[in-house]
């Protein structure tokens, strides 16, 4: 991995949800992440990425993303976008844990933001502070 965002491999887990991301490579075009998603039903508020494209990459269980108002659903082997600028969801749409592997392009700093949103800083402060990373619908 190259940057000067920490080691390989660094976990970080949201304890009010489960939710643990492992990142795994990071450079300033690509941020790759595994993540799993413990328990079914939405997990986020809709969301834009205004600088960023996410693509989901479904490894195990079954996930749902919603992207403009697209619902799909998907197991093993299920790639989902969302371009940047776009609004959208993804939730473990399944009975057990989702795995997934996430890439964000560019990394910008959204390994810094879930790092940071994870250790229960204030979502609203980070909104303002991450405007290029991430904002609301609206």
């Amino acid at each position: 991995m190259t940057g000067t965002s920490g080691a390989e491999d660094e976990v970080v887990v949201n304890e009010r949800t489960g939710e643990s991301v492992t990142f795994v490579a990071e450079t300033p075009e690509v941020l790759s992440m595994l993540v799993e998603w413990p328990r079914p039903g939405r997990r986020a508020v809709e969301h834009i990425h205004p600088g960023m494209t996410e693509t989901w990459e479904v490894l195990d269980g079954v996930a749902g993303f919603a992207i403009d108002g697209v619902d799909v659903e998907g197991g093993p082997g299920t790639k989902v976008a969302a371009p940047a600028g776009r609004r959208h969801l993804a939730w473990n749409a399944g009975d057990g844990p989702v795995l997934l592997r996430i890439e964000m392009r560019p990394a910008l700093r959204w390994r810094e933001f879930t790092r940071r949103f994870f250790a229960g800083e204030d979502p609203i402060a980070l909104l303002g502070e991450f405007a290029e990373e991430i904002t609301l619908p609206g």
